[in-house]
This record gives C-alpha cells, sequence and structure tokens, in this order.
C-alpha cells in the first residue's frame, strides 16, 4: 500500500495576474477538483508543494488538507511550469475515492541490463522503447513504478512485452499489452569499399595516363606538319 502523503494547504482568494505575488512570496496556487463536488481554489508553500510531488509523482495518493477545513484524498493531474525557468506555477488535483479504482500512467525503469545474456560478446545494447504503461488500481495500491527484468534477453529475438511485467496485486493492464518495452539492439554494421575505391582510382589513372599520352602524340604530329 502506498504512503500517505500530506499537503497543507489553505483557501486561495486571489486569481489570475495577482497569483503572481503569491509566487514572489513562495507560494503556489493550486486546485483540488472531482468526485462532482465543487472545486476548490487552494494555495500551498512551494517547497512543501516540491517535496509532496517529488515524493507522490503522479500516482501515489496525496492528502490534502486544508487549514481549519476539510481534508481529501487526490493524485496529481496537472503540473503547470513557466515555459522559460520551469518553475511550478500551478498545480491540479483530482480527488479519488480510496475504494473506486482509477487509472493512471505508470514509469517504466530497467533492470538488470548489466546480466541480459543477449549482450554477450558485444552482440548487442539493451534499448527501451516504452517508459511508461497504463494501469489500473485503487488509489493507494497504485505502483509509483515498474520494473522490466532485462536478466530474460537471453538473444536478438527477445523482447519484454509490456504483458510481462509484474503489476503486483491489485493493480491490471490497462493500455495495450503488446507494448515493447525492451530488447537487444545488435550493433550497426559499417561497410567498407576501400577495395572498390581504389580499384576506381586505379581505372581511372589508366585512362588519364592513356589520354595524356593521346594528346602528346597528336602534339607532335602537328609540329611535324608545320
Amino acid at each position: 500500500m502506498a504512503k500517505n502523503i500530506i499537503l497543507n494547504v489553505e483557501n486561495r482568494n486571489t486569481f489570475g495576474k495577482k497569483n503572481r505575488s503569491l509566487r514572489r512570496n513562495g507560494i503556489t496556487p493550486v486546485h483540488v477538483y472531482g468526485l462532482k463536488s465543487d472545486s476548490l481554489s487552494l494555495q500551498a508553500n512551494k517547497k512543501d508543494l516540491i517535496s509532496v510531488l517529488k515524493s507522490a509523482g503522479r500516482t501515489t495518493p496525496v492528502s490534502i488538507k486544508i487549514k481549519d477545513g476539510e481534508e481529501t484524498i487526490t493524485i496529481v493531474r496537472e503540473i503547470d511550469r513557466h515555459a522559460v525557468s520551469g518553475d511550478i506555477q500551478h498545480v491540479d488535483f483530482l480527488r479519488v475515492d480510496v475504494n473506486e479504482e482509477v487509472e493512471s500512467p505508470v514509469p517504466v525503469i530497467l533492470i538488470n541490463q548489466d546480466k541480459a545474456p543477449g549482450t554477450a560478446g558485444g552482440a548487442g545494447v539493451v534499448t527501451q522503447g516504452t517508459f511508461e504503461i497504463t494501469v489500473r488500481a485503487k488509489p493507494f495500491d497504485m505502483p509509483n513504478e515498474l520494473e522490466a527484468d532485462c536478466s530474460v534477453l537471453d538473444d536478438l529475438e527477445a523482447t519484454i512485452l509490456s504483458s510481462d511485467i509484474m503489476l503486483g496485486e491489485g493493480v491490471s493492464l490497462s493500455s495495450s499489452s503488446d507494448d515493447r518495452i525492451a530488447w537487444i539492439q545488435p550493433p550497426r554494421v559499417v561497410v567498407e569499399e576501400t577495395a572498390d575505391s581504389e580499384e576506381g582510382t586505379s581505372e581511372e589513372g589508366d585512362e588519364s595516363a592513356e589520354d595524356s599520352n593521346a594528346s602528346d602524340e597528336q602534339q607532335e604530329s602537328t609540329s611535324e606538319e608545320s
């Protein structure tokens, strides 16, 4: 079960361009919506918010605790960042029912790449094609990340599909079961054509020599006639 992450917030009374003053003071606007309830305009300490986002990612539930108010379970749905600086401008949280399954993309990481038999002797390198898959689970059963074990890649024909990933109890795959997660990519073969190039150069050289000799003979003939 996922750990309980709490974000303390306060109600927000500023909107639009006025939110700039909040950000200058280390406060970030947040928004909570979903479950057919009224949406809430809130604000959180920037440092606290960044810490929560690092811990929760987009899959682990976050308990939004409003000062002198309600507490609700959410997951991160949207992070708005400044186009130049990358600073967080606004975060949307979606309310979830802890007893109902939700759908979410989960990152896939590769493990044991150095133990893949198919790479022995420089036969190739492990290549990752899909970096996240979508799964369904109750909020506190949702994995933070999933692992693809590359030790099963024993030759160039072997492939790890999304259906091969161990999801854990209470978690089911929502995206395609045929997505290619990882495989062995053979090294590129560089074909050298030095022999052909040398042959071509030799032939061209012979032709040039013949043309030169012919030109000399023609000049001698012209000279004699003169």
